[in-house]
């Protein structure tokens, strides 16, 4: 039997007390005070930040009164299944710390959008093309686990699962900039032509015409979740990354660009015969080196 996703199951108990909780009508600070514990460890249980060990749960499974023997074992087995290595543990090296906490939303997310102003999206990069950007930077050793983590990331979004629906926007400056070579640029542009035909995959092109537009300096990656409020952002800049995900104004705001942004870009066939035309500026020959500028994690 497949491995069950820790980050999967954290969510099926957090979403199932925060339930219990207010179905009991009880607030946090009520739980916190009937348990003797902190009001912060019941937010953090809530808001997914930790792990609810089967000890804890029982003692909230009592105080919300829930008593079915089924629904108790099978959230334990969630909480035991949720305190597990994530899927990613063997590249812990190469995922930093706000990296982690956003990879651990991702699969369990309804949406996902992503821009880059720069580059393909790390998502819908192929293996030539980052190695291409990551090589001048980084060992081979470090090469090889972020590529592989990459990988892993999108055989789980992109080629195992209908959920999250991914939205791309591709800037025609990522289309055009000559990463790794002209047989580089080719295979990923036709690498993203395919990615377009996935039924799960919203792929749009912003290109130069339409000049400035709301996401133009905001590469990031927005999370939306179907049954949850607290929406993800993140976002990688000079100074580091940073995951939000207790600033909903962050996540909105960026939403609305992407969205503004999304209505002016070119999409469906229309994105494809743009990709086509920048495929011509790409002539048959070899590969020639190219200047990786940044490790984009994303």
């Amino acid at each position: 039997m497949a491995s069950k996703d820790p980050a999967v199951e954290r969510r099926r108990v957090r979403l199932a007390l925060r339930t219990f909780r207010n179905e009991a009508g009880l607030n946090q600070p009520d739980v916190a005070q009937a348990l003797s514990w902190s009001p912060s460890k019941v937010i953090r249980i809530e808001g997914g930040s930790v792990g609810v060990s089967v000890t804890d749960l029982r003692a909230l499974l009592d105080l919300y009164g829930i008593t079915e023997s089924d629904v108790r074992q099978q959230l334990e087995e969630a909480a035991r299944e949720s305190r597990k290595p994530p899927w990613w543990s063997p590249y812990r090296d190469v995922v930093d710390p706000q990296f982690a906490v956003y990879l651990g939303f991702e699969s369990v997310a309804a949406e996902l959008y992503a821009y880059d102003p720069t580059f393909v999206p790390g998502l819908l990069q192929t293996e030539a093309y980052t190695r291409a950007l990551l090589n001048s930077r980084h060992s081979a050793e470090k090469s090889d686990a972020i590529v592989a983590l990459r990988t892993e990331r999108q055989d789980r979004l992109l080629r195992e699962a209908s959920e999250p629906r991914l939205n791309f926007l591709v800037d025609e400056a990522a289309l055009r900039r000559l990463i790794g070579g002209p047989a580089v640029m080719r295979e990923q542009l036709r690498h993203l032509k395919s990615l377009a035909e996935l039924s799960h995959v919203s792929l749009g092109v912003v290109p130069f015409a339409i000049g400035l537009h709301p996401v133009l300096r905001n590469g990031s990656i927005a999370l939306t979740f179907k049954d949850d409020n607290n929406d993800v952002l993140f976002v990688e800049g000079p100074n580091g990354a940073l995951t939000t995900r207790d600033d909903q104004d962050s996540v909105v705001g960026y939403l609305t660009k992407f969205d503004k942004s999304r209505t002016d870009a070119l999409s469906g066939s229309a994105a494809v015969r743009f990709i086509d035309e920048v495929l011509a500026q790409y002539p048959h020959g070899p590969a020639t080196a190219s200047n990786a500028l940044r490790d984009a994690p994303s």
